[in-house]
């Protein structure tokens, strides 16, 4: 009977825990197996598989693949995006701290110090300094701006009050891009408008040298570093995480908001200007003759096979498609002459509706569907060789 029962319920062993299962403790391929692996053991594997990492070359941190660069995890010796944005500021492994004078791997510096080069201070000097300047202010009563730390000059810019710099590190302070505004507007005489705003703070942003697909708050302790990194709508800075998108938003909802809103404003004007394209169409200033010309050249294009020849005629001179495809070709012994089709009497008698008299009504905006050509060119160099054939022989001259 023992036999029987061991027959009835028969057993292996994982060979990676070792442990013994029934068939129910297996898959079905792996009970087929002579080295078979049981459900626990095989879970743990996939869920491995799922979240691979591989050992950054340079600063030997084991990350999962969202932290490289797609490029670089293919790599044998990949690069980390911490470690790649590093080196897209500086090739150097090591800098020296300004303060401690110790030299320190780059790891020891958040990005924007380390993109100040000699002037770089590592995480602990900046701490340091940081309590300093706290315990410094500690007795100090917010009345007046001097007490507030800002020093403002005579010509409006403005100064860290206790070290009178534009940008002071200890202070934890930067006047540079509010005293560029300052000193233009000082040379113009006059406010600044919102396209000028916006090519002083581009030319600031792009001479700064650190890339925006670091966090802004880089080296703050509550920075995570993660390799999944979060845009503000105004992308104009990047966070690693949500915590540090609540640190930084104090300071960042000051030009947050003006961002977008210029941002939008450029979007309104660009579509304003693309809908001011299709309701005025260039002018050609052609006389008639030439554009009964042109109009017959592009009738018979179109109906010898050229597409969309009526249609980008029509729109170089500025009228509806239908003034030459709802029109026609009158020969006589005076020559050729194009009848311009009615166009609200088109519209009226096949669609039910009234023409407005745009040049585009009930077809939308205009896009090139064909190579190229100019027909108010070919309309000022005059008739071909052939069309004056044409009329030749209209005219009994054959």
């Amino acid at each position: 009977m023992e036999g029987n029962g061991e027959q009835q319920h028969p057993s292996k062993f994982c060979v990676q825990c070792g442990e013994q299962f029934t068939k129910a403790g297996f898959a079905k391929r792996q009970w087929k197996r002579d080295e078979p692996i049981c459900r626990s053991c095989a879970e743990g594997c996939e869920a491995s598989e799922r979240c691979p990492t591989k050992a950054c070359f340079q600063c030997g941190e084991c990350r999962e693949k969202d932290q490289f660069p797609k490029k670089q995890w293919k790599r044998g010796d990949p690069v980390c995006r911490l470690c790649f944005e590093y080196a897209n500021v500086s090739d150097e492994r090591k800098h020296r701290c300004r303060e401690c004078k110790s030299v320190l791997p780059r790891i020891q510096f958040d990005m924007n110090q380390w993109a100040k080069g000699d002037d770089a201070q590592c995480h602990d000097c900046r701490d340091l300094l940081q309590d300093k300047i706290q315990d410094k202010i500690q007795h100090e009563i917010l009345g007046t701006k001097e007490l507030a730390g800002i020093k403002e000059l005579s010509d409006g810019t403005a100064l860290c009050s206790l070290h009178s710099r534009e940008c002071c590190d200890v202070c934890m302070v930067d006047y540079t891009l509010p005293n560029q505004f300052a000193r233009k507007r000082a040379l113009l005489g006059r406010d600044l408008t919102n396209d000028e705003v916006d090519e002083i703070s581009q030319a600031f942003w792009e001479g700064a040298n650190v890339s925006r697909k670091i966090c802004i708050m880089d080296g703050q302790p509550m920075c995570p570093r993660s390799g999944r990194k979060l845009r503000c709508p105004c992308n104009e800075v990047t966070y690693c995480s949500k915590g540090c998108q609540r640190h930084h938003w104090a300071i960042h909802k000051m030009t947050c908001k003006a961002h977008t809103k210029s941002k939008k404003e450029k979007k309104h004007k660009k579509k304003q200007a693309t809908v001011a394209r299709w309701t005025q169409p260039p002018t050609h200033g052609l006389t008639e003759e030439q554009l009964n010309d042109i109009r017959i050249e592009a009738f018979f294009a179109e109906n010898s096979g050229a597409e969309h020849s009526i249609e980008e005629c029509a729109w170089q001179l500025g009228e509806h498609p239908l003034v030459i495809g709802g029109g026609s070709v009158k020969m006589s012994a005076n020559g050729q002459r194009f009848i311009k089709g009615d166009v609200a009497k088109i519209y009226r008698e096949n669609m039910g509706a009234e023409w407005d008299g745009s040049p585009r009504f009930g077809l939308g905006p205009y896009v090139q569907q064909k190579r190229y050509f100019d027909w108010i060119a070919k309309a000022r160099q005059g008739k071909s060789q052939q069309e004056k054939e044409i009329e030749k022989f209209l005219r009994g001259g054959g």
